[in-house]
């Protein structure tokens, strides 16, 4: 899987040192691979390399792009402050090549032991929606606390999906333990890049609630197998602007410490 060119290696150990794996090692000041090191395909090895001496699986290290500065601080904490869940939205829908360049970021989402676990979902259009929704009101029906749900979505409203134009779930196979994690990550940044791309948001928790514990609904979305969504949002254009940030509790904090 790993391969050092040893016309470009400078045996600096930079590889050596960042590998989660300890798939690499120095042997009489030049770098070695292990043979038995189980290697997580995460990639550190090539993207640490600056003399572009590591390639993983066949990849040619010169053809990989080039890491872009960071957004500052400003920007990330102006992004994060001023995000919004959005529950008004256009009927407009959103071009599919904006969500596939979203999810095509959003990949490098970090994974628990790089798995890559994280499938997606598109409930593209209000009829494939409203299939949805329908099926996640029919398991609220004899739920105490969620008549209102239930009356307003048989009156014609939308408390489920809020009138969006599509709703994303990632989603994965059960069987690892850290796959809600994965799931809940990989869709955390997801809700903050499509923000940035002019995209309104809003977690989609009934949906996903219900299809985790009904199978009548995972059907209804599309899903079958042992295919589970662990986190969803709906997205679409925004109806409104906002212009202040509210006050939100100061962070709860322990410091553990010597």
């Amino acid at each position: 899987m790993i391969v050092i060119d040893e016309n470009r290696c400078s045996h600096d150990g930079l590889c050596v040192r960042d590998c989660p794996a300890a798939c690499l090692k120095m042997v009489d000041g030049k770098v070695s691979v292990r043979a038995d090191a189980p290697c997580l395909k995460c990639g550190h090895c090539v993207a640490v390399c600056p003399q572009a001496a590591v390639s993983l699986d066949g990849q040619d290290p010169d053809a990989l792009p080039r890491v872009s500065p960071l957004p500052a601080e400003e920007a990330m904490t102006a992004l994060i402050r001023g995000h919004r869940s959005i529950r008004q939205f256009e009927e407009r829908p959103l071009p599919r090549e904006l969500l596939l360049r979203a999810l095509d970021t959003v990949r490098y989402a970090p994974t628990g032991k790089n798995v890559e676990n994280v499938r997606w979902l598109v409930l593209d259009g209000r009829q494939a929606l409203m299939r949805a929704a329908d099926a996640v009101v029919n398991t609220m029906r004899d739920k105490p606390g969620l008549e209102g749900v239930v009356r307003a979505h048989d009156r014609g409203h939308d408390p489920i999906f809020r009138g969006a134009p599509c709703a994303v779930f990632a989603c994965a196979e059960e069987g690892y333990h850290l796959t809600a994690a994965n799931c809940i990550i990989a869709l955390s940044w997801l809700d903050l890049l499509l923000p940035a791309m002019g995209v309104g948001t809003c977690w989609a928790g009934y949906a996903v609630g219900a299809a985790l514990h009904s199978e009548k609904v995972r059907l209804a979305m599309g899903l079958k197998g042992k295919v589970m969504p662990f986190a969803g949002l709906m997205a679409g254009w925004s109806k409104v602007r906002y212009a202040r940030i509210p006050v939100r509790r100061q962070p709860d904090i322990t410091w553990a410490s010597e």
